[in-house]
């Protein structure tokens, strides 16, 4: 439990690519660190990073197994399919993987559960309802570059706000004018001030 290379090795018997082990081992980092970091993670499409996000999330329902504050909440652009994608990946991992299938559970048919851990999936929709959830170590925005930037700014930001929650950006292709573009200019701009490494891009 210690590392999370080994826990996605061991217990769910794959092999995180290197370019994944990155991103996987920074985000933990911040989170046992309560660093708060902010992370922005482009990898194209067909290169794992779907499948690195299950295995990250199993990983962290399984390590905050007993702690009170173990929250996450994962955002996508839409309900149907991005977020049912996402829950229903998580759901393979954990059912599958040697400790987290005898301790997870779903709850409300968008939380999954292990002990006191949750992960909250909500659609970063326009008009989608989403306040009053509070991410008190991870706060994740899947396919950034396709969620308004008014959208995160009033409803889905102020979910950390109060924690000091690592978030992560992840997207597969943006521009100027998105959400991803803006984080991706703030992650490279603290990469600078303390050099941790905050921005992991793999080209096709």
């Amino acid at each position: 439990m210690r590392d999370v290379d080994s826990f996605v090795d061991s217990c769910s018997m794959i092999k995180l690519r290197d370019y994944q082990k990155g991103v996987a081992q920074a985000i933990v980092k911040s989170i046992v660190d309560h660093a708060g970091h902010s992370f922005v993670v482009m990898f194209p499409r067909q290169s794992g990073k779907n499948e690195l996000q299950a295995q990250l999330e199993t990983y962290l329902l399984t390590l905050f197994f007993l702690t009170s504050a173990g929250e996450m909440v994962k955002i996508s652009p839409t309900w149907k399919p991005q977020t049912l994608n996402a829950m229903r990946r998580l759901e393979r991992v954990l059912s599958t993987n040697h400790i987290s299938k005898h301790i997870w559970a779903k709850e409300s048919g968008y939380i999954f559960r292990c002990g006191s851990a949750r992960i909250y999936f909500f659609s970063g929709q326009p008009r989608s309802n989403i306040v009053g959830a509070t991410a008190s170590i991870l706060l994740e925005v899947d396919e950034a570059q396709d969620v308004m930037i008014s959208k995160f700014d009033k409803d889905i930001a102020p979910m950390a706000a109060s924690t000091n929650a690592t978030r992560v950006f992840w997207g597969t292709a943006w521009t100027s004018r998105t959400l991803l573009a803006r984080e991706l200019k703030a992650a490279r701009k603290a990469e600078k001030m303390d050099g941790v490494k905050r921005v992991f891009v793999l080209t096709a």
